[in-house]
């Protein structure tokens, strides 16, 4: 064969293949999470942030609602609040009976220690083998539960977090599962490490600490990997003040890229750039705490670091 024709052929070979690997890639199912979780109709958290990140992530975000609230519990007063428990497993019931599969199930704010019987019901209900469970303990922050809550709940995320793969608690979250004493700020890595290995006896194979402060300057998420023993984190400067909402945006990004299939420390970096950078757009322009952190905004530019992971793993 003339080597002229034998480098078109070879040309032809390449070109045919990467089309059929890009119409494989477009043609893949898109992953789909039931997201259960309150919604607060003002004040941005639980799933008035886990619909728009979630589907930024590139992963179909299915609702089941524990609660409406009318504001979150975090300074607002006066807040209206509707439990939702009646509706939680007719929701699930009817997703079953027309069919609908589950790559992942993320459950979040429990309107009351009773929902966690449900929540369980409904991962009986909906999930399979390939299904990832993911409990994120929404409960307390700064060392103290929140607004209504009391150990009763804390009993009940531990329930949950025994039937996950990945659990994503807060420091103070991580603190009362665990049973390790509430340490303030700043934290070190032997207490962060004894943090691990007391949540490691819940049964998750993937833990994500968040609001960990190992310096006073600097705060962060470390994630440990029980399979194999290996960390990662993403820290970044601290700045004074609550910020609402965030832990939502990190549990909602990162699992979302964990079920559609990034590493852990893919996950982590672009949840946590995420979070940064929705931190720091509402730092700057001085947004009233109480409302949320500017998401918003940044998610074009997570958006283009989602694609950048997904589109090294096409070839």
């Amino acid at each position: 064969m003339p080597v002229f024709s034998a480098y078109r052929l070879l040309f032809y070979i390449l070109i045919y293949k990467l089309i059929y690997q890009v119409e494989v890639k477009i043609l893949e199912r898109l992953k789909r999470i039931a997201a259960i979780n309150d919604i607060s109709g003002l004040g941005k958290c639980s799933l008035t942030i886990a619909l728009p990140v979630i589907s930024a992530s590139g992963v179909e975000c299915s609702c089941i609602p524990t609660a409406l609230l009318s504001t979150h519990t975090g300074e607002f007063q006066n807040w209206t609040k509707v439990d939702l428990s009646s509706q939680m497993l007719k929701i699930a019931e009817h997703w079953r009976e027309i069919g609908a599969k589950f790559d992942g199930i993320c459950s979040g704010y429990l309107a009351s220690p009773a929902q966690a019987n449900l929540v369980s019901e409904i991962i009986d209900i909906l999930a399979d083998e390939n299904t990832l469970i993911i409990t994120d303990p929404t409960m307390a922050d700064n060392g103290e539960y929140y607004t209504g809550f009391d150990n009763s709940m804390c009993e009940a995320f531990k329930t949950l977090c025994k039937r996950a793969m990945v659990i994503t608690p807060n420091i103070t979250e991580a603190a009362f599962l665990s049973g390790v004493p509430y340490k303030k700020p700043p934290q070190d890595r032997e207490y962060v490490e004894e943090l691990f290995a007391a949540l490691a006896t819940l049964g998750p194979k993937i833990i994500a600490i968040t609001g960990i402060h190992t310096k006073n300057e600097e705060v962060g998420i470390i994630v440990k990997d029980l399979r194999n023993g290996k960390s990662c984190e993403e820290m970044r400067p601290q700045r004074g003040g609550v910020f609402y909402g965030v832990g939502d945006i990190f549990a909602s990004a990162f699992s979302a890229l964990l079920v559609r299939g990034a590493t852990i420390p893919e996950a982590l970096s672009a949840s946590g750039l995420l979070l940064e950078k929705s931190i720091e757009k509402s730092y700057l322009g001085d947004t009233p705490r109480r409302f949320g952190v500017e998401f918003e905004t940044v998610l074009p530019e997570y958006i283009r670091k989602v694609e950048d992971i997904f589109s090294s793993k096409a070839f």
